[in-house]
């Protein structure tokens, strides 16, 4: 170790030792590395570098901002000296970039000092910068208290991750000890995963009511929610073209008969005629088929009730002058009192679910009086629910006991599942959300 000029002043040292053992966390010992040095060695502007947290403090700024432009440069330039020695730094040792940018953020002169561990490893450096050249004394005095400032340093960062949280857990009141138990033992407690999904009450087993033929609806007998008979006409097709078709067939056929006749009575005298018979009554036949044909169709464009019922549809303005397809749905007629829940269930709200799990109705007519039920079945593919969103079907019997509601009420029906502790029903979404957020 060097000789102590005799200029030191050593108060000030001490000083800055004392200050240096009192500062409560890192936070404050690099404030007063970078701030209260002055009043040892004055300058301009001093800066703490660190290998494991890079830059640390810079003198004059309250809150570092380790992303702009002055931040960066000397962070890669510290990276640079991190293995050089104590010595007096200016512009001229550097090269390129750094050198071009020092006018900018530093004074002309600088002095880089090692900041020494107690087991003499290097913790970081610390540069202080101001216009006049450094002498040697002021080097001297920036290294010992750099070495006051390391042992401080190393002090504060001595225990581990384990210890500081020890340290801490010692410093909680035996209340919040108390209060986190009983909030534990509640987040504990088992309750029924439920969840909430759009329901409306439908029909058990409808009897659908399709178009026979392809054609044109002419008009709608039935109204909606209208009670209807066995045999009762719900709506007819347009017959206009049919009927054009069975009167031209009708008179093919006339036609064919009067042919026939006439072959049959030449047919005594001529061979020839005779031999036609067969072809002729062939045409008779075939004629008298779609003649057949097209009366069943004609007849078939009145569709009437399968069995009594409640008729199910839209309003009956809509489908006059519409065409149908065979096969397409037009209405269907409904047993008012054999009704079940239909709920659906969004993708991201399934639960497991299983067969008799309790469903509660609330319809939104009568919301203080739910309707139990008992699930039958949930749908495992999603489906397009009638809103166009995808969703999956759930059907549950209503409870003999209960009140039937009528056909068409609509809610919101809870599907109870499995029970969980309190703390799995409360994050359970939250968790979802977040792991098709983070994709985990």
């Amino acid at each position: 170790m060097t000789e102590a000029p005799r200029d030191v002043p050593l108060a000030a040292l001490l000083a800055l030792e004392e200050r240096a053992r009192r500062t409560a966390d890192a936070t404050e010992l690099g404030f007063v590395m970078v701030n209260e040095t002055r009043s040892l060695v004055r300058y301009r502007q001093a800066v703490l570098f660190t290998g494991d947290e890079g830059l640390v403090a810079v003198s004059g700024v309250s809150g570092l901002d380790r992303s702009g432009p002055c931040a960066l440069w000397l962070t890669r330039l510290l990276r640079r000296l991190a293995d050089q020695p104590a010595h007096g730094l200016s512009a001229d040792a550097l090269d390129g970039s750094d050198r071009d940018e020092w006018s900018e953020w530093l004074p002309a002169h600088a002095a880089l000092i090692p900041l020494p561990a107690p087991d003499g490893d290097r913790i970081g450096s610390l540069l202080f910068a101001r216009e006049s050249p450094w002498r040697a004394a002021d080097l001297w005095m920036l290294e010992r208290v750099a070495e006051i400032y390391g042992m401080a340093w190393a002090w504060r960062h001595r225990p581990g991750p384990g210890a500081r949280i020890r340290r801490a857990l010692r410093r909680v009141p035996r209340w919040r000890w108390l209060a986190a138990l009983l909030l534990a033992g509640l987040m504990a407690l088992p309750v029924r995963l439920s969840v909430l999904a759009p329901a409306e009450v439908v029909a058990r087993d409808p009897a659908v009511v399709r178009a026979p033929l392809d054609g044109v609806v002419r008009r709608v007998l039935a109204r909606p929610n209208e009670t209807v008979t066995a045999g009762q006409v719900l709506f007819e097709l347009d017959r206009t073209s049919l009927s054009g078709q069975l009167e031209i067939a009708r008179k093919s056929l006339s036609t064919g008969r009067a042919q026939f006749e006439r072959a049959t009575q030449q047919a005594f005298a001529d061979a020839r005629a005779k031999a036609e018979l067969a072809v002729l009554r062939s045409r008779v036949e075939e004629r008298q088929a779609e003649v057949a044909r097209l009366a069943d169709q004609l007849e078939r464009c009145s569709v009437t009730a399968p069995r009594d019922g409640t008729a199910v549809l839209d309003a009956p303005s809509e489908w006059i002058g519409r065409p149908v397809s065979v096969g397409e749905r037009v209405l269907s007629v409904a047993d008012p009192g054999d009704t079940e829940v239909e709920a659906w269930l969004a993708p991201h709200d399934m639960i497991a679910l299983a067969p008799g799990a309790p469903v509660t109705l609330f319809l939104n007519t009568d919301p203080l009086n739910p309707v139990a039920a008992r699930l039958r079945y949930v749908a495992y593919a999603a489906t397009l629910r009638p809103d166009g969103l995808l969703a999956h079907r759930a059907r549950a019997d209503i409870a003999d006991h209960a009140e039937r509601p009528r056909l068409g009420l609509k809610g919101t029906a809870r599907l109870d599942g499995r029970s969980v502790p309190l703390a799995y029903w409360l994050f359970r979404k939250p968790l979802s959300v977040a792991r098709r957020t983070l994709g985990l």
